[in-house]
């Protein structure tokens, strides 16, 4: 008997348990996805199936390769490394053409370990954030997502100081600029760039930081002195 999506979803639900915890996800337009040693996919929820345009039933038990084509060669080795080190890679910019759309994509990718009882990797998961076509609010998205893992127990990965991928000019202002109170339309104005953008840098912090609340991203500024207290 194949594969169905209500499979699917209770094999995702059994590594992160919490009855509202997919509706979460796919709510905030994060896609997660689960794959084996052999890089066949074993869960994902629907909005990673709408990013690849292939329902879910079409990924299971085929590999990265049938479903990604060429962008396979790019994900293929950070997969493995997670599998051979048994450590989280976070945020990690994804850029290519997936063979079922014609335009180039754009993805922010958070890969993690699922260990068995013995302490070993036996699956890995990554949570996606597509950073192009224009989407609901990100921030918000994250939040959502980030608090739905929370209440689950699930143990997001945290980056000491040293581990945090160092933030451009833009991405400095717009902390500077959210940790003095501004909103959204206020950044936009200033820096003369879109909303839509602004939801993008945001979102982006969001998950090179680690933050999961705009406190965090507020507390990084003052840390960092980009604001005066």
């Amino acid at each position: 008997m194949g594969d169905t999506p209500a499979r699917t979803a209770a094999l995702v639900s059994g590594y992160f348990p919490g009855e509202k915890l997919l509706s979460a996800l796919n709510d905030s337009k994060i896609g997660v996805v689960i794959c084996d040693r052999q890089m066949r996919y074993k869960a994902l929820n629907e909005t990673l199936a709408e990013i690849h345009n292939v329902p879910i039933a079409g990924h299971m038990g085929h590999r990265f390769q049938d479903i990604l084509g060429s962008l396979a060669e790019i994900v293929i080795p950070l997969w493995e490394s997670v599998f051979s080190t048994g450590q989280p890679l976070p945020n990690l910019e994804v850029t290519g053409r997936l063979p079922r759309r014609s335009e180039e994509g754009r993805w922010i990718e958070n890969l993690f370990p699922l260990m068995d009882d013995r302490g070993r990797v036996a699956q890995v998961g990554c949570f996606v954030i597509e950073i192009t076509r224009p989407p609901a609010p990100l921030t918000s998205s994250i939040l959502v997502a980030a608090g739905a893992l929370a209440a689950a127990g699930y143990p997001l990965p945290s980056l000491d100081q040293n581990q945090i991928a160092p933030l451009s000019r833009r991405e400095r202002e717009v902390v500077r600029l959210v940790a003095g109170g501004k909103s959204n339309k206020q950044i936009s104005s200033e820096l003369a760039i879109s909303v839509r953008t602004v939801e993008t840098y945001r979102a982006r912090l969001m998950l090179k930081l680690n933050a999961t609340s705009t406190a965090q991203l507020i507390r990084y500024a003052i840390r960092n002195r980009l604001v005066a207290i």
